[in-house]
């Protein structure tokens, strides 16, 4: 499995190159932003080359999307917690009635033995 994962990565890493090689002219030319926020004179960011930009928006996505689903995920973590908790009190239900169930199985043998020994001792 680990070979398949190593494969993929490499696969991917390739079609990354493939694309960036086949636009090196557009990825390597400057571009400076302008944001305009109506209330105040427009702020200008330097000329960047706009692979820096991909970059930068890219991981500014990536981060939103993993701080969104942070909640989500100590949700499932405490939920899965809970459940472990659960299944090993259920396990340990069980087993306390299998004990109960196997002493009750050993004192009805007994008493069955024992009735059938006096039975026997009173016939003879």
């Amino acid at each position: 499995m680990k070979k398949v994962k190593i494969v993929l990565w490499i696969i991917f890493l390739g079609f990354i190159a493939i694309i960036f090689f086949s636009n090196k002219d557009y990825f390597l030319a400057k571009q400076g932003i302008q944001i305009n926020l109506l209330f105040t004179e427009p702020f200008q960011i330097q000329e960047l080359p706009n692979a820096i930009y991909f970059l930068v928006f890219f991981l500014a996505g990536f981060l939103i999307a993993y701080f969104i689903s942070l909640s989500e995920r100590f949700k499932s973590k405490k939920t899965i917690k809970n459940l472990n908790a659960a299944a090993t009190s259920q396990l340990e239900e069980i087993s306390v009635l299998k004990k109960e169930i196997d002493s009750l199985k050993a004192s009805a043998f007994n008493s069955k033995t024992a009735s059938e020994d006096q039975n026997i001792t009173g016939e003879t």
